[in-house]
């Protein structure tokens, strides 16, 4: 009876531009049986570690090791029904995989000694060479079949709970990650909390070794490839203003007493600035190979500070949502982008940008123009201030507005005026919240 034919395992292809991803981590090991659904690796795209879980069930035959930057649509694994399929070579048409050598099938005396046993073959190999008699563990696998976990809990204690990107920079180093301390969800060890250690080491009274420098690649590379284009292409130039956002408070108040639902500043924002775009399309444009090119829609992104860097997920059609809509989609998608889970379509498309750096402290800034968008707007925190209202000073709730723009696309009046509607709507939020 011919088997069952195995299945091919491809580097996903999780966005229009996406052509490539660095395959970080295998989550299983040559040899050893999964089942669909059960995260197989994890790759990294240039602003996002996301967890690729298994398209079909069988043993784990991997082609391409981890730390390779593999095109998307290149095999990547086979998952064979059999253990020991050779037929999985014929199957891929992958000249630059790197193919490992198939695991094995069990002898049968192997078989015979332990057929009431359900236990992976990576399991049972491992079982023999430490002397461990599989009868006595409890397996945590499909169907309580004993899996290589299982094995090294018994060999080793558990290993600390890490970030994919924790793991391969602590390696990179040869850092030990049970001396770091985790300040991720449910204590878990993130990049940021490796790099301080590798820092605390390097400065500290350690022992002299060479050098050691945190590479300029990945997600840290692009943002300063962007950046200095953003910088030195463009003609750059930032309007500031200050707003008296003290009605902006209120409204917000009084609609969480109404709803019982909060708003973020930064749904409030963008509202504001969806609207005037809007009314404004002259500041919806970018500068194309064919000229200038007005975008047919407002997708506006949020610059949110993760540990791997500033990433900006972006709103589609920000225009046309209702207030309580745009905040729970501006939170799922930074919320995505803070656990290193945001897809590549999260994080294209934009056409404007907003980023605030209120709530750490800042009350003006000059953002720098996020390409090949024409403007971004920055917005500062709220705070009470002495601010003059006709002819009396009052105390009121005041925010500073930053807007820097590509100066060859927008001039300064037009910007002025972009500039000065935003403040318009942030004095009389009347506007934003009409018909919620």
């Amino acid at each position: 009876m011919k088997s069952e034919k195995p299945y091919k395992v491809v580097m996903p292809k999780l966005g229009l531009i996406m052509t490539e991803a660095l395959l970080v981590e295998w989550y299983q090991q040559d040899g050893e049986w999964m089942e669909a659904g059960e995260p197989l690796f994890a790759l990294e795209s240039d602003k996002s570690t996301i967890e690729i879980e298994a398209p079909a069930s069988g043993y784990v035959q991997i082609l391409v090791p981890a730390g390779q930057t593999v095109p998307v649509m290149t095999p990547v694994a086979i998952l064979a029904k059999e253990a020991g399929d050779k037929a999985v070579m014929n199957e891929v048409n992958a000249p630059s995989a790197i193919i490992h050598d198939s695991p094995q099938p069990q002898t049968a005396a192997g078989l015979k000694n332990s057929r009431d046993i359900r236990a992976t073959p990576m399991a049972r190999k491992l079982a023999r060479s430490q002397g461990i008699d599989l009868s006595e563990l409890q397996g945590s696998g499909p169907r309580g079949m004993i899996i290589a976990a299982n094995l090294q809990q018994r060999i080793q204690p558990p290993s600390v709970k890490a970030t994919p990107l924790a793991r391969k920079l602590a390696r990179e180093f040869g850092l030990d990650l049970f001396e770091v301390v985790g300040t991720g969800r449910n204590g878990s060890i993130t990049r940021s909390d490796v790099e301080k250690s590798i820092a605390a080491k390097m400065t500290g009274h350690v022992a002299a070794g060479p050098d050691k420098t945190l590479p300029l690649s990945g997600l840290r590379g692009v943002i300063a490839e962007r950046l200095a284009a953003g910088w030195h292409e463009r003609p750059q130039v930032t309007l500031t203003t200050e707003i008296d956002a003290t009605n902006l408070v209120s409204a917000r108040r009084q609609w969480h007493a109404e709803t019982g639902r909060k708003l973020s500043y930064n749904t409030l924002f963008m509202a504001a600035a969806a609207q005037v775009l809007l009314e404004q399309p002259h500041v919806n444009i970018q500068l194309t190979q064919t000229g200038i090119t007005q975008m047919p829609e407002i997708n506006i992104g949020l610059a949110v500070d993760t540990e791997r860097g500033l990433l900006v997920p972006v709103v589609r059609r920000a225009d046309t949502k209702p207030l309580a809509v745009l905040d729970t989609e501006i939170a799922t998608l930074a919320q995505r982008a803070l656990e290193g889970e945001a897809l590549p379509d999260d994080l294209s498309g934009g056409t404007f940008t907003i980023t605030n750096l209120g709530a750490f402290g800042i009350d003006a800034f000059t953002p720098i123009v996020n390409p090949p968008e024409v403007a971004i707007l920055g917005i500062g925190r709220i705070s009470p201030r002495p601010f003059a209202v006709g002819r009396q000073l009052e105390v009121r709730d005041t925010v500073t507005l930053s807007l820097s723009f590509d100066h060859r696309l927008l001039d300064g009046g037009p910007a002025a005026k972009f500039l000065q509607r935003i403040g318009e709507l942030i004095e009389r939020p009347v506007l934003l919240f009409k018909n919620q």
